[in-house]
């Protein structure tokens, strides 16, 4: 305990109550463990988790340390707080940030530098400031997909309740039609064909060698044109644990979890779940929720009569109240979209006022601030059935159980997040759906 009270106090930082036991015990013992396995951090806003873990860095020597965020807003506060600790930042970014053939390629131009850099000037110049870089940092913060880093002794995931969400990615049925389109081999655009449009399934099936045969195509289509494909966006649809049809759209969804490292978040359901050793700071300010048991969005129970029961929920909460945001997925948004004052706006203004109805996992689903007088959450967000038994199996294999009530739990408690962010934030928390009683 004195050798971090001591490196606190030479940093010029003043320890927060808990922030040196935190660091005493991440410094000791989970650390080490997360150089082989997951170890979960959790304290709640404004604990200080940043220089807790950064102090315990410095104090269990374990560096050079890789730090992952999921935004490089994020990233450029962890190169500051890690000045703060005397530590040496190196901000790597991602392609499309830094290769100069980004804007020709778009985001074709991951596939277009793993398959064809030997022709880039820069790489072969060794100048290219993705794969070279400087390598004496202490940290080097990156994005969570971004690739070729530097091994390190321990990676510390930021924010990692985001690792629990399960990341969707979607394409329209027209984006679909011209991605098969843009395919020289017919033999493959009749077998896709097939299995996007020609299928009673809501669930898409492409089995490993349908994927690596597309993903040639996709490669010979890339490297013969100076432009880019919409077969690339099929691609990485595809490149999902598992594909589903839904309100006129083909979703892709996955859940990465990392094998080893330190998980960091405020709010991460069912840690124990996830990993063997966890560090939970409790949380002193306790969230009230109310459950609207009359209410479901369960997919064989969501019909226009339970749509227009939920739509009278809300009018009716809108008539005592001036702010009432609410989260739903996609499928149900739209369905009661027709009383909603704002409907997933390009920006949510400061002054609004009425209802703000926003899509779980959403762009305003995480990282955002909103003022509200109550967050609803409408219908428990999980997945479409057939990818939630997916989801289930596949984590199953890797010794997880429940994945699929942790994911609707973690994005739960980010929607509600977004109207909790400060202690005085004191919205009426309504879970609308009989499942949350389970």
């Amino acid at each position: 305990m004195k050798h971090v009270v001591e490196e606190f106090h030479r940093l010029g930082l003043k320890p927060r109550p808990g922030q040196v036991e935190a660091a005493q015990i991440l410094a000791t013992s989970m650390l080490e463990a997360a150089t082989r396995e997951r170890a979960v951090f959790i304290a709640p806003p404004g604990f200080g988790k940043t220089p807790t873990v950064l102090v315990a860095l410095r104090v269990s020597r374990t560096l050079p340390a890789t730090w992952r965020v999921r935004s490089y807003m994020l990233a450029h506060h962890i190169s500051e707080q890690c000045a703060m600790c005397e530590l040496r930042p190196e901000i790597l970014l991602g392609r499309e940030k830094v290769c100069p053939l980004y804007q020709r390629y778009k985001h074709d131009i991951h596939e277009w530098c793993r398959a064809a850099r030997h022709r880039c000037s820069l790489f072969r110049a060794r100048t290219c400031p993705y794969f070279f870089f400087n390598v004496e940092a202490d940290v080097f913060i990156a994005h969570y997909n971004r690739a070729q880093l530097l091994p390190t002794p321990v990676t510390i995931w930021d924010e990692a309740h985001n690792l629990l969400a399960a990341r969707e990615y979607c394409l329209s049925m027209e984006d679909v039609t011209n991605a098969l389109a843009e395919m020289e081999d017919p033999a493959l655009r009749e077998t896709l064909d097939e299995s996007f449009f020609r299928t009673s399934s809501t669930t898409i099936e492409i089995g490993a060698d349908l994927k690596e045969w597309l993903y040639r195509e996709y490669l010979r289509v890339l490297l013969s044109r100076d432009k880019p494909t919409v077969l690339g966006k099929l691609y990485r649809l595809v490149k999902h644990d598992f594909i589903y049809f839904e309100e006129g759209r083909f979703c892709g969804a996955c859940i990465s979890l990392p094998r080893r490292g330190l998980l960091v978040s405020a709010t991460l359901p069912m840690a124990h779940q996830i990993a063997a050793a966890v560090l939970e700071i409790p949380w002193q300010r306790k969230l009230r929720a109310f459950i609207a048991s009359h209410l479901t969005t369960r997919f064989d129970e969501f019909d226009d009569k339970m749509a227009e029961r939920a739509k009278a929920f809300l009018l009716k909460l809108h008539k005592k109240y001036e702010r009432i945001l609410v989260f739903a997925t996609q499928r149900v948004a739209k369905r009661v979209a027709s009383i909603a004052t704002l409907y997933e706006p390009e920006s949510v203004p400061a002054d609004w006022r009425g209802v703000l109805l926003l899509h779980t996992r959403g762009r305003f689903g995480e990282g955002v601030d909103i003022r509200a007088d109550v967050v609803v959450v409408l219908g428990a967000p999980y997945l479409p059935p057939g990818p939630n038994e997916k989801l289930n199996r596949a984590m199953e294999q890797i010794g997880i159980r429940n994945a699929s009530e942790i994911t609707m739990l973690n994005t739960t408690l980010q929607c509600v997040g977004r109207a909790t962010r400060t202690p005085k934030d004191d919205p009426l928390i309504i879970l609308a759906d009989y499942r949350f009683k389970i």
